[in-house]
């Protein structure tokens, strides 16, 4: 038997330490790979084993894997292969870095050779499933979390990505009862909650969709998506103060939100407090510009105060950064005739009616658009 090499020794200890695994890897189950000091740590180390002539064994390839050098990983795993074709976990742990380079069909193919010869491995059934998943191919995904979860019941994240990949497929009645299994095994995983709670929402559940996102936040109150989800529950059902609320801690979490900041700009629009909302969408804008919905918000507020032509504004900004924003060219249209602009109303009264064919009814019972949308039938009948 050889005597392993000291830099081996080290590696096999930092993996063991980071959790990657020695043999079959283990890597965390949401990917990524390491960084700051164990990083640093673990590149230090592949420096002496390649200095040392250790840079072709599982334990190299592994680190490799760790720190993200998946290229490398691969081609030390398909050296191995070679040597040592029925090692199951080079086999395996050569399928998760064809995952993680986006060499999708390569990694089925690694997975559908160890599956072969060892078809109550867990671990490569789940894999296969994210395989077949990125790949398009839900029927096939959801067929190997099944057989991993037949495998293992308690497999919690081939219940989870069973549910994501249900949820996806707008199965969310399914993807709930996969969600509750997640969550009896795990209560305190808050993106469970998060998830559970969106499913919920879509099957028409909004009080309960709430529950969820507020178990989420209690979890994890760093939950950036928890709130915003819960905070446009609240809009919807005219709770403008909370939604404000909600949407105020998404910032605080995420300052560079442009989304927040435009939706709290509603909910300030919505409790008459203007000067907020614009403030809002103005930040909005500045974080992303060209943000056509924000454009056409702060044209909204602007014209409820009487500011039509500084509404006419952003409404021709917002339909300049978005040609085919039925609304704003509707608005546009409002404000134009309201400035007796009769020639330019009429024609993004057409483009909005063209875009939106609803809008003309809209129109027809608008007191500002009713009587260009008369002259526009006139001339449409003259010959």
């Amino acid at each position: 038997m050889t005597t392993p090499l000291p830099s081996e020794l080290l590696l096999a200890q930092a993996l063991q330490e980071c959790g990657y695994g020695t043999g079959m890897l283990t890597p965390p189950p949401r990917g990524g790979y390491l960084h700051g000091e164990p990083a640093r740590k673990m590149h230090d180390l592949l420096d002496i084993a390649s200095n040392e002539g250790a840079n072709n064994s599982l334990l190299y390839a592994n680190a490799c894997f760790a720190v993200g050098r998946y290229d490398d990983a691969a081609r030390v795993y398909r050296s191995l292969q070679s040597k040592e074709p029925n090692d199951s976990s080079v086999h395996f742990n050569l399928g998760l870095a064809l995952l993680r380079l986006r060499q999708l069909d390569a990694a089925v193919v690694e997975f559908n050779d160890l599956l072969a010869r060892e078809p109550s491995l867990k671990e490569a059934h789940y894999q296969r499933g994210n395989a077949w998943d990125e790949l398009g191919r839900t029927d096939l995904a959801l067929a190997d979390y099944d057989a991993a979860i037949s495998l293992a019941p308690k497999y919690l994240q081939a219940y989870y990505n069973k549910a994501v990949v249900l949820a996806k497929l707008g199965r969310h009645d399914q993807a709930v009862q996969s969600y509750d299994r997640v969550i009896e095994l795990r209560p305190n995983l808050s993106n469970a909650h998060l998830n559970r709670a969106a499913s919920v929402e879509e099957l028409g559940w909004p009080w309960e969709a709430v529950e969820g996102y507020t178990a989420a936040i209690e979890i994890d109150p760093n939950n950036a998506s928890a709130f915003f989800n819960r905070a446009k529950v609240y809009y919807a059902h005219t709770y403008f103060y909370e939604a404000a609320e909600d949407y105020s801690h998404v910032i605080n979490l995420q300052p560079d939100d442009a989304e927040a900041y435009n939706n709290r700009g509603l909910a300030y629009d919505a409790q008459d407090n203007y000067q907020a909302a614009l403030a809002d969408f103005d930040q909005a804008i500045s974080l992303r510009p060209g943000f056509a919905e924000a454009l056409s918000n702060k044209g909204a507020t602007l014209e409820t105060m009487g500011r039509v032509e500084d509404a006419l504004e952003e409404y021709l900004a917002a339909v300049n950064a978005s040609p085919g924003f039925a609304s704003a060219h509707y608005n546009a249209a409002r404000c134009l005739s309201q400035l007796a602009d009769l020639e330019q109303g009429a024609y993004h009264l057409d483009r909005a009616i063209d875009l939106a064919p609803e809008l003309e009814r809209e129109a027809s019972q608008d007191d500002e658009l009713s009587w260009i949308l008369n002259l526009r039938r006139l001339k449409a009948k003259d010959p």
